[in-house]
Parts: structure tokens; sequence; C-alpha cells
């Protein structure tokens, strides 16, 4: 395949003195979340959500307006059991609830995003791993977390992994047919946006990202087409990188580079000088997908929002010795 330079790529980065943009990144192998810088990847924290006993597989996070974190957790399997669930934390990674579990018909939740006035997440359907009928679909939620609801069957999901918003609906990853599917908020069927062979393009899609530009970016986990693929915003292929570990979570960070995970490594990939750098790799680790969330500063009691109970806490403390 022909490579060509893509344009350097951002994320917008808060203003804010008192804000902090962080990449969280869920490692199932200690079941706990680390953060990393969102400009360069940098390690900011290796245990930002501490291993709880509550969260099991999370395969990735999201943020609400409000600033809570929401987690789709799939549990240990893919078989239809109690510990799959989408949990609620708080931005300091705190547990609060579970929003839905197998007890509403929530199995295997994965990618999990925030559009259009509400949280989505998809819902795996495996066959062969649970014993009652099911059906691989898009769900969604209120930000209060009212509202659980099934909204789209038979649109072309299969085995569905991770799910992006765009162009007013979502680009979700599937791993049966290898495509990159559209699904309209209308719920009707429609062409896929990458429609792969699994030999000579994607095999066993994972993360969707979008980049500023509005490249698409998908991580191809599999052989014999394992690596970081890039899509015009109509579909065309523009180029591939084919990286040192089988990706896949991928996310772009403020300094133009690409940032990846795969088994026990995270690292990063730079479009225009096709570099490739490593950030860590983690024995034990296994490292799953990218989400960015917005860390305030001034939110001293992790609620999610600046008010007279964050004042209160900085008068208790005032006096106080700083760290040493």
């Amino acid at each position: 395949m022909p490579r060509a330079a893509l344009a350097p790529v951002a994320i917008a980065l808060s203003a804010a003195a008192h804000a902090e943009t962080l990449l969280l990144v869920p490692d199932t192998g200690a079941d706990k979340v680390w953060a990393f810088s969102a400009f360069d990847g940098s390690v900011v924290s290796n245990s930002y959500i501490p291993a709880d006993g509550i969260m099991k597989q999370v395969m990735q996070v999201a943020q609400l307006p409000g600033g809570t974190i929401v987690m789709a957790d799939p549990g240990t399997s893919q078989s239809c059991a109690a510990d799959d669930a989408v949990r609620e934390y708080t931005p300091c990674g705190q547990y609060i609830r579970t929003i839905a579990s197998s007890a509403d018909g929530v199995c295997n939740p994965e990618g999990i995003t925030v559009a259009y006035g509400k949280a989505w997440f998809v819902r795996l359907y495996d066959a062969a791993s649970e014993p009652t009928p099911g059906a691989s679909a898009l769900w969604s939620f209120e930000f209060d977390g009212t509202g659980l609801s099934q909204s789209c069957l038979n649109v072309g999901l299969d085995k569905p992994w991770g799910v992006v918003p765009f162009q007013g609906g979502f680009r979700v990853s599937d791993s049966t047919d290898d495509n990159v599917e559209f699904v309209g908020l209308d719920c009707v069927s429609r062409p896929p946006f990458v429609d792969s062979d699994g030999v000579t393009g994607v095999n066993f899609p994972q993360q969707v990202s979008l980049l500023a530009n509005g490249t698409v970016a998908v991580a191809s986990f599999s052989a014999p087409t394992q690596g970081l693929y890039f899509y015009a915003p109509n579909g065309t292929y523009l180029d591939v990188h084919i990286p040192a570990t089988s990706p896949r979570g991928i996310f772009p960070l403020g300094n133009g580079e690409i940032l990846y995970t795969g088994g026990t490594q995270v690292r990063a990939y730079n479009p225009t000088e096709f570099t490739d750098r490593l950030i860590i790799n983690q024995a034990g680790a296994s490292f799953r997908w990218i989400a960015a969330i917005e860390r305030c500063e001034s939110d001293l009691d992790c609620s999610g929002a600046i008010n007279g109970a964050d004042l209160g806490a900085l008068l208790g403390g005032w006096g106080a010795a700083g760290p040493s």
C-alpha cells in the first residue's frame, strides 16, 4: 500500500488554568485505570483508578458532562455474567453506582462514548458464549443514569467493539466481518464505512477514533493485517502503520502523534515522520482503549462540580502543612 504523510493532528486542550486533560487507559491485567498526558502521552498515574474489586475487565471509559466517569466492563468472559456492567465513578476514581448490568439485558458492554445529549455504548452478543438468546446492539442512557434503552438492532452489528460519533451517527468496529460499520441515529442499515476482507485490510478492528483533521483512525488487532489504519471522512484508505505490538486502542495526542495501546505496551506514532516510540512496557499489563477526560484541580471533593463543599474543604485545610 502506498505511504503518504498525514497532516498533523491535535486535540483541543482546556485553556482553563484549573483544568487538565488526561487520557485514561484501562489495564485489565491489573484491573485498574492508568492516566497519560493528552499532549505527549507521558505517564501521569499508573493507578488513577486503583483496583477496587469491582472492576473486572474495563474496556473503555467516558466522561459525562457533570464530570463523573462511566466505564464499560464486559466482565471476565464473553458470557453473560453478573460482572458485566456499565458503572459510574467520581472524577477522581471512586465508585458511585452501577447504571446497567446483566439484569437489565446489558452483557458484554464494550465501547462507550458521549454524544447527541446521551451516553452510548455497544453491547456485544456472542452466541457461542451466552447460553440465552441476545442481540448485539447500540444502547443509550441519560446523563443522570436514567432512561436505559436498547436503541438499534439489526443494523449490521454482528460482534461490535468500538464506537465513535461521526456525522450524525456512529462508526462501530465489527470483528465478525472486520468492517467499520455506520449506524445512524435512525437505526437504518447502511453500507459499511470500511468494507474489509480481513486479509488485505483491517482484521479484528478494535477502537475507532477521530483525528482533528477529520481522518478516521482504526486499531486493527489481528494478523495478518494488524496495524494503525487511517481513512478519509468518506472512507477512502489513506495509510497504515505496522506497529510493534497488536493495537487495541488508538487516540490523537496534542503534539500531533497518535497514542496507541496493545498488550503490555503504550506507544506513540508520528504520522509525519513515520517514527514510533515506546512510552511504557509494563509486565503483566493488558492495556485497552483510550479516552479523554477533564480533571478539574479545584474540585477538591471529586464531586464533578465546583461548589461550597470544595470551599469548605479548602478552608478546613487552611494553614495545614503542605507536602514535604
